[in-house]
């Protein structure tokens, strides 16, 4: 009986061990793991880059008699020469590049993208002009120059736009500070009292005058911009920023009569500011 027993047992093992190998050659259902899903790019985050390209306003210069010019024969034009008021009138192109310093962040909802972004931008845009010589109509001679610049942009801009995964197209629209700085003289020459040019007593006279302004002004525009990287993205932008007139006024005293005062109204403006600009910016997300 006992014989039987361990008989049974024994067959019992060895039936458990051929199975267990058995099934272990069998194919099993379970297939490999599944392959980790990619995360969806986000525009989301803080951002910082530098930024570069060009810039063209034109400069309008313009003057107007006051006291003793008003109604003077020189003023107007005449054989001579164009005239004060024409020597003095003159449009001054205004063309260089910009670069500058950006910071800004997005938040993405869905496909659209909102943000706000700021830049401070150095310009090179500076123009001037000068005239020849000219005769006075009565004796004497007189010519005019004259300058225009902008050396500084800064914005502050909110964004809006449509991201294709690393392809965001945006518009943007915000406020805009522009250093613009203006300069004019008229140089006149006569050594005759009695003709109509002021009196300068054989050396050159000027009405000079010259007048600087911090304009807050707006600005608009829109491009694109390529994340070609997690981190890094490149962009291509324009920006229209309308800018601000300037008027001053310059006299001269008669160095005859130094109370015959000659004064002169200038009023210089800018048309407005086209900037094309690429940058490159490095995302903390």
């Amino acid at each position: 009986m006992l014989h039987s027993r361990k008989l049974l047992l024994a067959s019992a093992a060895l039936c458990a061990g051929t199975w267990g190998a058995f099934a272990a050659d069998l194919p099993t259902r379970k297939g490999p793991p599944p392959a980790p899903v990619a995360q969806p790019f986000s525009w989301t985050g803080f951002y910082v880059g530098v930024s570069g390209g060009y810039a063209d306003p034109t400069a309008d210069l313009s003057v107007m008699p006051g006291s003793n010019w008003n109604g003077d024969g020189d003023w107007n034009a005449n054989s001579a020469g164009p005239g004060v008021n024409a020597a003095g009138t003159a449009q001054i192109g205004l063309h260089g590049f910009i670069g500058g310093v950006t910071a800004g962040y997005n938040y993405q909802i869905n496909n659209i993208v909102l943000g706000v972004e700021g830049d401070a931008n150095l310009l090179d845009l500076h123009g001037s002009y000068a005239t020849p010589i000219y005769n006075g109509e009565s004796g004497g001679t007189y010519w005019a120059k004259g300058s225009a610049s902008v050396d500084s942009l800064f914005t502050l801009r909110a964004r809006a736009g449509l991201a294709f995964d690393r392809l965001l197209v945006f518009a943007t629209v915000g406020l805009a500070v522009a250093n613009e700085k203006f300069s004019q003289s008229i140089g006149f020459n006569q050594d005759n009292q009695f003709d109509d040019i002021p009196y300068t007593g054989g050396v050159n006279g000027y009405n000079a005058g010259s007048a600087s302004l911090a304009a807050l002004t707006g600005v608009f525009g829109g491009g694109v911009e390529y994340a070609f990287d997690k981190n890094w993205s490149l962009k291509g932008e324009y920006l229209y920023v309308p800018l601000r007139s300037q008027s001053f006024t310059s006299t001269y005293n008669d160095a005859l009569t130094p109370s015959n005062v000659w004064t002169i109204n200038h009023h210089e403006s800018l048309t407005g500011l086209n900037v094309f600009r690429v940058g490159l910016n490095y995302r903390f997300n």
